[in-house]
């Protein structure tokens, strides 16, 4: 008996701890940063919907991103024609993504993040993927685009 209630103590003390700790860990995000991921959110749904043009009005014309698999980074027409292809021959299912750190500075914002996607190919299946992306964007006309980006996928 004497076991189990050392061990129910400890239990105890340790569900507490986590009860404590846990809104150490809970980001609070400002005015500005809020707005930064209002803007990736309007970004992805764009992508969940399939909206080639909804999506590339998120991308400034001077563009340029790439992945660490690319040789070359991709200018914004190359980054249409890249999203044009990956949308006729899939479907976006679920995005999710733990934004890590926000960085505004007057109009241009910095956003790290983790991400899991899912998607549906031509043959009907389910693809997933997970890495890390960070992404340079400026505030024009009011919303927030991509300028630059770089991801790299989870081995």
């Amino acid at each position: 008996m004497k076991n189990f209630t050392n061990k129910f103590g400890y239990l105890v003390i340790m569900c507490i701890i986590l009860l404590v700790a846990t809104p150490l860990f809970v980001k609070e995000w400002s005015a500005e940063q809020k707005d930064v991921l209002n803007s990736f959110e309007k970004y992805i749904a764009a992508n969940l919907q399939g909206n080639v043009e909804e999506v590339m009005s998120y991308f400034h014309p001077k563009f340029s991103g790439w992945d660490y698999a690319q040789t070359h980074p991709l200018n914004k027409d190359a980054a249409h024609e890249f999203i044009e292809d990956i949308f006729k021959n899939n479907k976006m299912l679920k995005f999710e993504c733990d934004p890590l750190e926000i960085q505004v500075e007057g109009n241009f914002a910095i956003l790290h993040l983790n991400y899991e996607e899912i998607l549906k190919d031509s043959t009907g299946k389910e693809i997933s993927f997970s890495g890390h992306w960070s992404a340079t964007m400026l505030k024009q006309d009011n919303k927030w685009v991509f300028i630059s980006w770089s991801w790299k996928e989870n081995q």
